[in-house]
């Protein structure tokens, strides 16, 4: 049947020799019109064009540099064949998910203030406030994770919950792409291994459990190392252009996952110092197509950097030891040389996993990252994969984790203030679940040649690394469900004491003005209150209060509850002695049982 619209026989010789150059052009027109409308908006200008047209420039390249897709071999043929492999590896990932949803809303119990920030940037987005998805926003977080942040939120409202459960899927993402990545790598078995250990480290299992966006840097640092590493392999030359657009695409989510581009840009350099002809021969135009979908996708981001530096690395500007002149304040402080402060840096940083505790409230477990068992053992794997660098054969395979956990210690803990701050070395828990695999790998190997009647017998091999897996399983999630979360130790007392009044605030503020006896403690702007009590009637009393109180304190139309924090607790005499028939609550916290605030409810 002839088709209903026929080209010329011109027109269709034409399209078949030039759609590639065509396809360019088109690419470089939607990726260089962003780039002249962004200047020309203003915040509340609509940028649904801006951001459509980056889109595409994104999609047709990609389809430019893509070869014709071969005739696939049988699915089935191919699902029978791994069938074993495909059942691990999805019990993997759900075990993964459900580890990381299970409660969401309520483990770890508090809402952070970070995490109540975001969250109400994300509402922002909704409002309609927040437009431009190519700039940054709060403390210099690309605004675009808020965008992503704010779908759940429209969906499921301004829970906790909703605001958790994007990162929370990212996180059990993770945990599958780092399957692919090790698999692609090295191999099936170790794969499997380090997806286990990573789908239970309580660590990454806390970060993926916040509305927080850190736990995205180690995404997609793997799915970068994944598509390289299919593209070195020589699968598919649309492998390279993914691998820029996900490099390019890192940039719009945490400061963190701008060591995207320092890793791949390391292993790259390893493996052509290993042999520079074969590998420029061999993948010269690949990473012409990676660096053309980079630059089409990160063009809007890095045009915002040129235009904006100071804006653009905030976040850098105000935690590195040299940008925010830390190192010079501590140099006067301490009287010591910049080499033994730095060292200092590298030596806690370096052993975060080991000895050094979480110095921080992102987290605020008691001890290291890991017990002293697994500890050594990730040091062992962590030296072991580093000295194989040395040879080629083996080196080009653990590169990517040895150039990944080098580099994020040394650009997120040595050279940023206060190491170890769990938050931005959350990128490094997959290769340490790699190097711990590898370990346990090693040590399995060596079990079984030491028995030597069991030389051929690979169930020794496996019966090791699967009692590894188990032990840092029950390890892993007992410290983190069950001594960690009923501590509360995540979010600070001031998000504690927000998190644990919310739901007595939300009862009582339709008839009733809030006054926050806290100020400068606490503010009611500290954002978990806001995030979790929204359109309350609410101010701060950033004085003492006047003694004798006037009555025109209270509002004529309805109630007031005055919310006062144990610093101000003298002033609430204060209070009972003007409206004596006030209602007095106290919240105490089931952890240690303080006193954690005093609600005084003077009713309608």
């Amino acid at each position: 049947r002839a088709p209903l619209l026929a080209l010329p026989p011109a027109w269709t010789a034409f399209w078949r020799r030039y759609w590639r150059l065509l396809a360019l052009g088109a690419a470089t027109l939607c990726a260089a019109f962003p780039l002249w409308r962004i200047p020309q908006l203003g915040p509340q200008a609509s940028y649904t064009a801006v951001f459509w047209s980056w889109l595409a420039g994104i999609v047709l390249f990609g389809t430019a540099v893509a070869e014709r897709p071969a005739c696939p071999s049988s699915w089935r043929v191919w699902i029978i064949a791994r069938r074993p492999l495909l059942l691990a590896v999805g019990a993997t990932a759900l075990l993964a998910l459900l580890l990381r949803v299970w409660q969401l809303g309520a483990i770890p119990f508090t809402l952070g203030g970070d995490e109540g920030s975001q969250g109400l940037e994300a509402l922002r987005v909704l409002a309609g406030d927040l437009r431009n998805p190519f700039t940054t926003g709060w403390l210099g977080v690309p605004t675009m994770s808020f965008f992503f942040n704010s779908l759940a939120i429209q969906y499921l409202g301004p829970t906790v919950t909703a605001l958790r459960l994007p990162w929370a899927l990212v996180g059990a993402a993770t945990v599958l792409v780092a399957f692919l990545l090790v698999r692609q790598m090295v191999g099936a078995r170790l794969a499997l291994v380090t997806a286990v250990l990573l789908a239970v480290y309580h660590y990454h299992i806390h970060f993926s459990r916040l509305g927080s966006n850190q736990v995205a840097d180690p995404f997609f640092l793997a799915l970068a190392l994944f598509l390289l590493y299919r593209a070195l392999d020589g699968r598919a030359q649309l492998n390279w252009a993914l691998l820029g657009a996900v490099t390019g695409l890192a940039f719009y989510f945490y400061a963190g996952a701008r060591l995207t581009p320092v890793v791949i840009a390391a292993v790259l350099g390893y493996l052509f110092v290993l042999d520079p002809r074969a590998f420029v021969r061999r993948h010269g135009w690949g990473l012409l197509a990676a660096a053309g979908a980079f630059m089409i996708t990160a063009a809007p981001m890095l045009q915002y950097a040129w235009r904006f530096p100071d804006e653009f690395n905030a976040r850098l500007n105000t935690v590195g030891v040299f940008q925010s002149g830390w190192l010079a304040r501590e140099i006067d402080i301490r009287g010591e040389s910049a080499a033994a402060i730095l060292f200092d840096q590298f030596r806690r940083a370096a052993l975060a996993f080991n000895f050094y505790p979480d110095r921080t409230v992102w987290y605020g477990l008691r001890e290291p990252l890991l017990n002293p068992f697994f500890g050594s053992l990730f040091v062992l794997g962590l030296l072991y994969g580093t000295f194989t660098l040395l040879d080629r054969a083996v080196g080009r395979r653990v590169a990517p984790m040895v150039a990944w956990w080098w580099g994020g210690m040394l650009l997120g803990g040595m050279l940023t203030e206060s190491p170890p701050s769990s938050q931005r070395l959350v990128t490094l828990a997959v290769p340490v679940c790699f190097f711990l695999a590898l370990a346990l790998l090693e040590l399995a190997r060596l079990a079984r040649q030491a028995v030597a009647r069991a030389a051929r017998a690979p169930w020794l091999t496996n019966g090791v690394l699967a009692a590894g897996v188990l032990l840092f399983a029950a390890y892993s999630l007992t410290t983190y469900f069950v001594d960690f979360t009923p501590q509360r130790l995540y979010g600070g007392q001031n998000a504690e004491l927000a998190t644990q009044i919310a739901p007595r605030l939300n009862e009582l503020k339709y008839e009733h003005r809030f006054y926050f006896v806290g100020p400068p403690w606490m503010y009611w702007g500290f954002a978990t209150l806001p995030y979790l009590v929204p359109q309350a009637d609410a101010i701060d009393v950033p004085q003492s209060l006047p003694d004798p109180l006037p009555e025109t304190w209270l509002p004529p139309d309805k109630g007031a509850v005055f919310i006062v924090i144990p610093p101000r607790m003298d002033e609430l005499a204060i209070l009972v002695r003007a409206f004596p028939q006030g209602v007095r609550e106290n919240v105490y916290s089931p952890v240690d049982g303080r006193l954690m605030v005093v609600l005084y409810r003077i009713t309608p």
